[in-house]
């Protein structure tokens, strides 16, 4: 009977859990189509001067085209494609020997004659379309969602692609995290009912339902947290793409209105000057915030680069003076250590820029009895004993700490008025 009910709970359980998985992977493929309807709108305002003005056998503007789609490349395999209606390739970045080439008739994996079909939802307005295709990085075909536009003038399509592999990824590994605190907390109550089992089977009864009861709530708490942190991740993308790029994009249209209305070459210039600019530093914002979603150093050259290009970055975009000092053998630090102490990091700077007002960050990596231990310390306005209790409640701040806690560390937050702040996080080796 006792074996039955704990199979009951765990089945009730995992199935929570791949519920769970389902909601996020649905969200964050909705995201990545908004993503990808924004890069392909961003793509499109960059070839507009060169391609609204052009008539439709002007070679040279073409080829102006074909160069700036080239060199529109964003992420680790974030890329724009272009073909003829006839399917002739024009524009492939990571494949260049593939141009000149028709693919018209070539299918992917499943045998699905994928070009015609981007050719023919861009000639119907533009929209999405899902096929297998090679992935730079992995240099095999996985599963990939692009969004095609058209040029008819030219009768040219165009689009970009995200692959989806990265998002079965990250669901694969969000429900491997909840089937494994399930798994630790039914491991912790099974012996604890064995046990009171034996002294009276009544009370192992009562133990069992509260403890389901306790098992539910904690991955209610977990899924909460889950699109809690997924929700703020969003709110400050979209404010990041409507303060900067937005407004960028925005001023690019004036600058296209004014030359417009241009009564001089002089004037003309300067606005193609100033629009050109105003583009060079949207393109730059958009690695960014790239960069600060998936920082490809992390994954290839490790957390010690990662970390100098991280102080390097704020401190040229903020004006404080970023110091980033390192006494430790990083080939005793698991993948999951580096990933957690870069996030904490990224987040303290984050905080020390928006909030600490500082002129200086001090970032220490260091070894000490056997312990990673990251101190990142400002010279900022700092909190009250009041108001630090307060913002220790604050998701970001709750964000670090439990990924800390996850990995058996701890973290702690000290603050004096005036005086700066000074986040420490400790993880031990056998992370």
């Amino acid at each position: 009977m006792f074996g039955l009910i704990i199979g009951l709970v765990m089945i009730q359980s995992d199935s929570l859990s791949k519920n769970q998985a389902s909601v996020i992977r649905s969200e964050t493929l909705a995201s990545k189509k908004q993503e990808l309807l924004k890069y392909v709108e961003l793509a499109r305002a960059s070839i507009s001067p060169i391609y609204d003005a052009a008539h439709e056998n002007d070679e040279a503007a073409k080829r102006a085209v074909i160069d700036i789609l080239n060199n529109l490349t964003y992420g680790e395999d974030g890329y724009f494609f272009a073909y003829t209606y006839d399917g002739t390739n024009l524009v492939l970045p990571y494949q260049p020997e593939m141009v000149g080439t028709n693919i018209w008739d070539v299918e992917d994996s499943r045998g699905f004659k994928l070009l015609q079909a981007l050719i023919r939802t861009a000639q119907q307005g533009g929209g999405y379309v899902d096929y297998y295709w090679h992935k730079p990085s992995k240099k095999e075909q996985v599963k990939k969602l692009s969004y095609a536009i058209g040029l008819e003038k030219w009768g040219w399509m165009v689009g970009t692609g995200v692959y989806i592999d990265d998002i079965d990824t990250q669901v694969t590994t969000v429900h491997s995290k909840i089937a494994e605190t399930i798994s630790k907390t039914f491991i912790g109550l099974s012996i604890a009912l064995i046990i009171t089992i034996g002294i009276m089977a009544s009370l192992a009864t009562s133990i069992h339902i509260n403890a389901r009861e306790l098992a539910n709530k904690k991955l209610q708490l977990l899924n909460r947290q889950l699109i809690e942190s997924q929700e703020e991740e969003r709110t400050r993308i979209a404010r990041e793409l409507h303060d900067g790029i937005n407004q960028m994009l925005v001023s690019v249209k004036y600058r296209l209105d004014n030359i417009q209305e241009a009564k001089s070459q002089e004037e003309l210039n300067h606005n193609i000057e100033l629009g050109q600019d105003t583009l060079d530093k949207a393109v730059t914002e958009l690695r960014r915030i790239s960069k600060d979603l998936k920082p490809a150093l992390l994954d290839d050259l490790g957390l010690i680069v990662a970390l100098e290009d991280l102080a390097k970055e704020v401190s040229l975009r903020s004006g404080m003076q970023v110091l980033f000092d390192h006494h430790i053998d990083m080939k005793h630090i698991s993948k999951s250590a580096e990933v957690t102490l870069y996030r904490v990091a990224q987040e303290a700077l984050h905080n020390a820029e928006k909030h600490a007002k500082a002129d200086a960050v001090d970032i220490i990596l260091q070894e000490e009895e056997g312990e990673i231990v990251l101190t990142i310390a400002d010279d900022g306005v700092g909190f009250e004993e009041h108001r630090l209790k307060a913002a220790a409640h604050s998701m970001g701040l709750k964000n670090m700490r439990e990924r800390i806690e996850n990995l058996d560390g701890v973290f702690s937050i000290s603050s004096l008025l005036n005086q700066g702040t000074e986040v420490r996080a400790i993880l031990p080796f056998a992370h």
